[in-house]
């Protein structure tokens, strides 16, 4: 039996960097980083107690992977360095170690709390009421009197020959705020109809990115996982093990053209083997039924 893993009591929340970002597991995020990113290789390794050491990363920055990974739904396996030398046969019990830690992690206050402030800076922001005609009007015509305004100390300070061509531009701005001060204005009527369409296509867009918030972020966390659960268990229930590959110059493909055009996820769970893969959706589906 592995031995318990307790995380830290001072987590530090990791800034979101796209560089360092891989797409992996949408579900056992970033416990799936040990069992299905990296591994490749056949080395014989002493397990230790941490599955950490073998994957050459620190516990603290396996944590802040973990967190990244639920709350954004990408899985950060950045910083395992030595992932690709665990040996095939110690993959599902590095595995479960892994997935035991992320359980508890998910399930902890400091994970919770930072459920909970990414959940409210994600929120939508409700766009604010349109501009009515006459605030439209007002705001108009208070621009044109600091122009205009402007203008004339401007004047003061012109060469003769861009006098009369000044004057010109002035006129045309006090005809312009003539024209605001009509409430019959066929441009203020425009900027009115206008200021109530772009809202209209706001309301519409903020609605929509609404409902997608609630569906990311459900006010229990436990939602969220079971969500992420469950594409994991999505994406990885098809994988063909016995895939045949083909070398094509240095880099490696599949026989079958159309296992190239599968997402990243499934063929992170070829690579990291069936043993590995089945022993992560046997833990995913155990979790999921205690979430349902």
């Amino acid at each position: 039996m592995p031995r318990p893993l307790l995380y830290p009591k001072k987590i530090t929340v990791m800034k979101s960097n796209p560089i360092l970002k891989r797409i992996l597991f949408l579900a056992v995020a970033g416990a799936a980083a040990a069992i299905v990113s990296v591994f490749s290789s056949a080395f014989t390794l002493d397990r230790p107690a941490s599955p950490w050491n073998q994957l050459g990363i620190s516990e603290g920055k396996a944590i802040e992977n973990i967190r990244q990974s639920f709350l954004e739904g990408y899985l950060y396996s950045y910083g395992a360095s030595s992932a690709k030398n665990v040996a095939t046969g110690d993959r599902v019990a590095v595995a479960l170690d892994v997935l035991n830690y992320t359980k508890s992690y998910v399930n902890s206050p400091a994970f919770i709390k930072a459920y909970a402030e990414a959940r409210v800076a994600a929120t939508p922001v409700k766009p604010l009421p349109p501009k009515t005609k006459d605030q439209i009007q007002k705001e108009k015509i208070a621009e044109l009197d600091k122009a205009i305004a402007d203008g004339e100390q401007s004047l003061k300070t012109l060469p003769k020959d861009l006098v009369e061509p000044f004057k010109e531009v002035q006129q045309m701005l006090k005809d312009q705020k003539k024209d605001y001060e009509n409430p019959d204005s066929e441009m203020l009527a425009l900027l009115a109809s206008s200021e109530n369409y772009m809202h209209a296509n706001a309301t519409t867009k903020y609605e929509e990115q609404l409902q997608k918030w609630q569906k990311d972020y459900p006010s229990d966390h436990k939602m969220m996982v079971k969500a992420r659960l469950e594409t994991f268990l999505q994406r990885t229930a098809d994988v063909d093990f016995n895939a045949a590959l083909k070398q094509e110059y240095r880099v490696k493909k599949f026989v079958n053209s159309a296992y190239e055009k599968k997402p990243a996820e499934w063929k992170m769970a070829y690579r990291a083997g069936r043993p590995a893969v089945e022993a992560a959706r046997t833990f995913a589906k155990a979790w999921l039924a205690e979430l349902n």
